[in-house]
């Protein structure tokens, strides 16, 4: 009778375990997609005050003549009928890069061309160069660029215009890999822009990983610009966004529009841009909100296919074939739940990604950002501040 009963028990309880880890599985296939950047993304943003207002775009050169000669012409062919003007600031040596901007300028008058001295030490040239850009500027309203970049369409400047009124002090617009740069890239920074668009729209700008930037020149002036960071090689759009974010209200310029895509540069590149961050950051205020919200979704997405991984393991050594079968179809409809969020996301900021793929670089974030973290702490941190 005793073993009779004993074998009840276990077959209640085994018949009870199965359902609630199942249900556990299918919880956190559903639910745990939904605590990511891309399901939280800002949707497309008409104009809040359809008005023209004068600008003045600004972007420094450094030994990249073919960049110049390709994708200058664009920022100067812009649609707007208040006016513009295109103020480049050399910081190199090349007379390649001075002959060609001399042919540009004979073409588009309003193209105005400075430099600074080659013997400028113990501080940033490119934050030097573009403090001098902003001093140079004739408009209240300023747009920092990079010359690697091009506009997606005439209408650049009109939709980051649309976004600048009296009660806006910051507008950060959309940026995009080239369709040739990897993957990865075009993921990760799809990723950071859903994040800082929402952040700032909330008066927590952060930071700003793009290269379309505008902003009230006399606040920059009044703060002393970079003064308070000019040692510091990079960051500049990061270091704009943070103080200019925290004390006055941004908006975004997100549709299609304001794209501006940024020719694919060498991987090494690339990897210094992220280790310039994590220099930077050290220094930026509300860093710690902004972590602590990319660290909790990607604990919750590492936590649903886990959990699909060791209840898969589990069921198979214990021949359980009914949860095998559940936590095999909880893991695919996990994936492709964080499949379509992404993709939705992507369409609406004007990006591509590889279907298949997008589970894959989601995985790939944790890991990149462990390798970037630990190739920031071997580097030479002089390697980060002029000297």
């Amino acid at each position: 009778m005793n073993c009779i009963n004993f074998a009840v028990i276990m077959i209640i309880t085994f018949d009870l375990t199965t359902p609630i880890i199942c249900g556990i599985l299918l919880l956190l296939a559903v639910l745990t997609p939904l605590f990511s950047a891309f399901f939280r993304h800002i949707k497309g943003r008409g104009a809040t005050t359809p008005k023209h207002v004068p600008t003045s775009i600004i972007m420094t050169v450094h030994d990249d003549a073919d960049a110049v000669s390709r994708n200058l012409p664009l920022f100067l062919q812009q649609q707007s009928e208040a006016g513009y003007e295109v103020i480049v600031v050399d910081e190199s040596t090349n007379n390649d890069i001075k002959d060609t901007l001399k042919l540009i300028q004979a073409e588009y008058p309003h193209l105005y061309t400075t430099f600074i001295p080659a013997s400028s030490h113990y501080l940033s040239r490119r934050k030097l160069a573009l403090t001098l850009g902003v001093k140079a500027a004739h408009n209240e309203w300023c747009i920092l660029t990079n010359i690697r970049c091009r506009p997606a369409d005439s209408h650049w400047l009109e939709s980051m215009t649309e976004q600048m009124n009296d009660e806006t002090g910051l507008v950060l617009g959309l940026t995009g890999w080239e369709r040739d740069a990897p993957s990865y890239w075009r993921y990760e920074r799809l990723m950071n822009n859903c994040y800082q668009m929402r952040q700032a729209l909330k008066h927590r700008a952060y930071r700003y990983d793009g290269c379309s930037l505008a902003f009230r020149r006399s606040f920059f002036m009044a703060n002393n610009g970079f003064l308070s960071n000019l040692k510091y090689q990079r960051g500049e759009f990061d270091f704009i966004a943070n103080e200019h974010g925290g004390q006055q209200r941004a908006a975004v310029s997100i549709v299609p529009s304001s794209l501006l895509l940024q020719q694919k540069n060498g991987g090494k590149a690339w990897l210094y841009d992220h280790l310039y961050y994590l220099e930077s950051r050290r220094h930026l205020s509300r860093s710690l909100p902004w972590r602590l919200l990319h660290n909790f979704d990607q604990t919750m997405l590492h936590l649903n296919y886990l959990s699909d991984i060791i209840a898969f393991i589990y069921a198979t050594a214990t021949s359980n074939w009914l949860l095998c079968a559940a936590s095999f179809l909880c893991l695919l409809l996990s994936m492709l739940f964080r499949t379509l969020i992404v993709s939705h996301a992507a369409r609406s900021y004007g990006e591509h990604l590889p279907f298949l793929l997008i589970p894959f670089l989601e995985l790939r974030t944790i890991w990149q950002q462990l390798y970037f973290m630990v190739s920031f702490h071997k580097a030479d941190k002089y390697d980060f501040i002029r000297r």
